[in-house]
């Protein structure tokens, strides 16, 4: 995966705030789950499986943020859970520090501090009987089996204050707090143990407008304050174009297009990404209306030959429902498509493609 060049999008040089190294990265991993099965498909032992990720590709260096956007059911939680060992893949690596790794319990204890999550649905990922005290002290022991007097209070208060909590919030239980009270601790639990990179599954779903702004402020701040880097999972690609670093855009399982924000927001080169683009409503009168994507996403049983978004895509052709396409390099992106390279382009005045194809064509 192509590493943002010059600055990037918090100002940060990119020889600064990235080592050579990514903190953690996916090689081509795939993973898929069984379908539904009828009894017929069970006594002949025949079912297509469901695709979640396929050959997906993706890489973190601390102090970045990498946003994943896409439609639901695209495969962005499912890359989340490869991320952070819940889930294993078919085949492709993860490396961590460069080192092939395992699911989350083959992983080293150094390998599992390196990462932390802050999970979608965040109330169901805090047990209801504990206090916030003791989840954060459970994170920061990490055994499942610290009691929150073990923990050192002095650390558990500097948590809470670093997510903008107060201390006295530590003895309180989940259903005592608010949405976005909670997406703090929660933050503040995946800090407990100093990790390199947080995987951020949908933050801010779920919350109002105000309490996403102060949430979205907070991680920046935090990841100014602490260095750490974030994979923001997101189908609100306004957000992700507030906090993100670097894009990876997802269709049915697969990475179609990734590069600098502020590239690919400007100039998409994939019409997948484009149509999110153009589906999101504008603060602007003067701007056409938004225009929603057609169709539905393909069964992840029975997906499309050639490029999978060639039944929805405006600018298909015959090749696009034969061949599947390698990612080609425009300027500092990567696209998954067949004629990205040659496409009709609108240059803005500046001989920069933005995504055109032209309808008409045959081949």
């Amino acid at each position: 995966m192509t590493q943002c060049d010059g600055e990037t999008q918090h100002g940060r040089p990119a020889s600064e705030s990235q080592s050579d190294l990514p903190v953690i990265e996916l090689r081509n991993v795939s993973k898929s789950f069984a379908g539904e099965r009828s009894l017929l498909d069970r006594l002949r032992g025949s079912a297509s499986p469901a695709k979640a990720v396929c050959n997906a590709s993706l890489a973190v260096h601390s102090g970045e943020t990498v946003g994943v956007v896409g439609e639901s059911g695209c495969g962005k939680s499912t890359l989340a859970k490869l991320l952070t060992g819940q889930l294993t893949p078919d085949c492709g690596q993860v490396r961590i520090g460069g080192t092939p790794v395992g699911g989350l319990m083959d992983r080293s204890p150094t390998q599992r501090r390196r990462i932390g999550v802050v999970l979608q649905h965040v109330r169901g990922s805090f047990d209801p009987r504990w206090s916030v005290k003791r989840s954060i002290s459970e994170a920061l022991d990490g055994s499942n089996t610290v009691s929150e007097e073990d923990a050192t209070l002095g650390e558990i208060d500097g948590l809470l204050r670093s997510v903008g909590l107060s201390p006295q919030l530590a003895d309180r239980y989940p259903r005592e707090l608010s949405g976005g009270q909670l997406q703090r601790v929660a933050l503040a639990r995946a800090l407990a143990h100093d990790p390199d990179v947080i995987v951020l599954d949908e933050p801010v779903s779920g919350l109002d407008v105000a309490t996403q702004a102060t949430i979205l402020n907070l991680l920046a701040d935090v990841q100014d304050r602490f260095g750490v880097g974030y994979v923001f999972i997101s189908h609100n690609l306004d957000v992700v174009r507030y906090l993100a670093d670097r894009v990876a855009v997802m269709y049915a399982g697969e990475v179609v297009e990734t590069g600098p924000a502020t590239e690919l927001f400007e100039y998409p080169n994939h019409p997948y990404t484009e149509a999110l683009l153009r589906a999101i409503p504008s603060d602007d009168p003067m701007d056409d209306p938004p225009t929603p994507l057609r169709g539905e996403p393909p069964d992840p049983t029975n997906r499309p030959a050639g490029c999978s978004f060639h039944p929805r895509c405006p600018a298909a052709t015959t090749a696009c429902t034969e061949r599947h396409p390698d990612f080609e390099h425009i300027d500092g992106t990567r696209v998954r498509c067949l004629h990205a390279p040659d496409a009709t382009s609108d240059r803005n005045g500046d001989g920069r493609g933005h995504c055109r194809l032209d309808p008409t064509r045959t081949d």
